[in-house]
């Protein structure tokens, strides 16, 4: 879908959304792939920074009442108010150890206000049948963060501080969710839409399911992809920045293929081939946990772009589950996604330290086992 067939106030909305999304998705991964530096710099342990990452991913659960909330007075509201709050969250983050950890968490609660407003957005402003093309297109920004704003990211903690980052992406989350607030026409600020809780359907729980199964097997290797690059292959941080453009650049076009595809082969076909091709990928790195370097992040950049293309083709679905309810769906599938992250970002270190990274990959290929199973006979495309 091009940019110029969407409706004039869409068209208008969609660059702030865009750099919105932009500057939550790089520090949302910043923090996986840096998570070594930012403890050293704050004076953390590895381990104080995972707890600190998993209790900001329990602030998710906030995900149905904020969906609630974008259902009654407006997407674009709650997803500019979510936008405020996730950059005082990195602004506060740039405060030393105590700052970290309560920043964290701030952001976590506008990340979360900011992405339940976004699906629902999308899903009012846009057919189903097209969806998948308008989700690709910002969705491209969580390639694009991994493609630019990580190396960045990476030369700011190398040349400025391990602060740096927090402190640009601050103001530019900051920004952009100024401008996102004055796209709101004025009647819809004053919307008092009547909300109902959603349907939960045999369909709508096979594909939250399936989002869960697909999300717990990613963040096995998020949270432990820095940690491998860094003790296998011994890169430094601007290192590991500038081999991550390598899994950014495939990302965007596992979204840009999303974008294309997923609506032409269909939601539930999408998820389980990015399934199957996530947990392929993870399956090699359990049996070859230290091949050449090259080699090793050609593993890895495909199991990104199965994830990429799988969890993307799965934001149109989820937010057709139900309709009369769309936002508050979308805020429970983050919810229950959220909640598996959370537990995970903890096993995950402890897995990590203690039996290393083929162990972390073992249990992650049995994560991503679940999710195409579940994807291959349980889920249905919604009517």
């Amino acid at each position: 879908m091009a940019e110029s067939s969407f409706r004039p106030e869409v068209r208008r909305a969609l660059p702030a959304v865009i750099i919105l999304r932009f500057a939550i998705n790089v520090a949302m991964r910043m923090t996986y792939t840096f998570l070594p530096a930012f403890a050293r710099g704050a004076g953390l342990s590895v381990e104080s920074m995972s707890t600190a990452l998993s209790a900001r991913e329990l602030t998710a659960l906030t995900a149905p009442i904020t969906g609630k909330a974008s259902d009654r007075i407006g997407p674009l509201t709650i997803m500019s108010y979510g936008g405020l709050v996730a950059a005082a969250g990195l602004l506060i983050a740039t405060l030393g150890a105590p700052g970290l950890i309560a920043g964290m968490l701030i952001f976590g609660f506008g990340r979360t206000a900011h992405q339940v407003a976004m699906g629902s957005w999308i899903g009012n402003v846009v057919a189903y049948e097209r969806r998948g093309r308008a989700t690709g297109l910002i969705e491209l920004t969580w390639g694009g963060a991994a493609l630019v704003g990580l190396p960045v990211a990476g030369l700011l903690i190398d040349g400025v501080a391990w602060w740096a980052p927090f402190s640009l992406l601050g103001v530019l989350a900051l920004l952009s969710a100024l401008r996102v607030r004055a796209q709101e026409p004025r009647r819809a600020r004053q919307t008092n839409h009547e909300a109902r809780k959603p349907h939960m359907t045999k369909t709508a729980v096979a594909a939250l399911a399936t989002n869960a199964a697909m999300t717990a097997a990613a963040q096995f290797l998020f949270l432990g992809h820095g940690l491998w690059l860094e003790d296998t292959y011994g890169l430094d941080t601007a290192e590991i920045g500038l081999a991550i453009v390598a899994v950014g650049a495939v990302e965007v076009i596992a979204t840009m293929g999303s974008s294309r595809l997923t609506d032409r082969l269909g939601k539930r076909r999408s998820m389980l081939g990015g399934a199957l091709l996530m947990t392929s990928a993870l399956i090699v790195l359990a049996a070859y946990s230290s091949p050449p370097l090259w080699l090793g992040l050609f593993i890895l950049v495909t199991a990104f772009l199965g994830f990429e293309y799988g969890i993307v083709s799965a934001i149109p679905l989820v937010s057709e589950l139900d309709p009369g309810a769309r936002a508050e769906m979308v805020g429970r599938a983050i919810s229950i996604s959220t909640v598996v992250r959370a537990v995970i970002t903890l096993l995950a270190t402890a897995i990590y330290v203690s039996q290393g990274f083929t162990m972390l990959m073992v249990v992650a290929s049995g994560a991503g086992t679940i999710a195409v199973l579940l994807a291959a006979f349980f889920m249905v495309e919604p009517a």
